[in-house]
């Protein structure tokens, strides 16, 4: 102002400068609050979002150790030979739900692995079951939230063993950062005694929107068959 305003011919105006000053002091401070307040705001959401993960993670624990407490009581007393060892493989998947829940994201080799070891778990309980297993494309670099197939697994483990012939078709195919995961399972359509409490589905889902994940989640009931479908894309790397 200083150079221009005496080169138009307006002289000397200090009240301009002053006013112009006081304009662009205020805007600035507006400004600060309005992003101190975001800030802020974002610090808020993202402790939200930990401690929502947190309790989420913590849900699966009690909801497998349940399931897997009951399924001894009953080998206790139908086969007791069998106990010693179920329970060291037990004790390998709780091992692995302990350490990948204190993480945000897994390598999908190491929960690959746990799923196999799961349905392995069941297998031995459950000599009639039968399990197709396919798995295409998987990247060591790839990683995913903890724990993420194990409530689809658990449902289709659960609901099969009430058939006469009970069977499970896993089919995992991943192609640069997305994954296709689909799970097809029988089920009784009428007398049933299970009474799904809806735990496992629901919690996924909450997952899969706090993680802020792109994903499609969809289920079919199809001649006693149940088959659910999810679809993954752009899933982060380890580096």
């Amino acid at each position: 102002m200083n150079w221009f305003f005496p080169n138009v011919g307006l002289g000397d105006l200090k009240t301009l400068q002053i006013v112009s000053l006081i304009i662009n002091g205020t805007f600035f401070y507006f400004m600060h609050i309005a992003i101190t307040k975001k800030m802020s705001q974002a610090d808020k959401d993202i402790m939200n979002f930990k401690s929502e993960v947190s309790f989420l993670k913590q849900q699966l624990n009690p909801h497998f150790l349940l399931n897997a407490m009951n399924n001894l009581y009953g080998e206790a007393l139908a086969e007791p030979d069998k106990v010693p060892d179920r329970i060291l493989n037990l004790s390998d998947l709780l091992r692995y739900q302990i350490e990948a829940s204190k993480k945000d994201y897994v390598l999908m080799e190491e929960e690959i692995a746990f799923i196999k070891k799961y349905i392995d778990y069941y297998k031995f309980r459950n000599e009639r079951l039968v399990v197709n297993q396919n798995f295409e494309g998987l990247h060591d670099l790839i990683e995913i939230p903890p724990l993420f197939f194990l409530p689809l697994v658990e449902n289709a483990v659960k609901f099969s063993a009430e058939t006469a012939e009970p069977f499970i078709n896993l089919d995992l195919k991943v192609k640069n950062r997305n994954l296709i995961f689909t799970l097809k399972n029988n089920y009784l359509e009428s007398g049933s005694r299970l009474s799904g409490t809806g735990i496992g589905i629901e919690n996924l889902k909450r997952r899969l929107e706090v993680y802020g994940i792109k994903h499609d989640l969809s289920c079919k009931k199809e001649k006693n068959t149940f088959t659910v479908k999810l679809s993954i894309w752009h899933l982060p790397t380890a580096v």
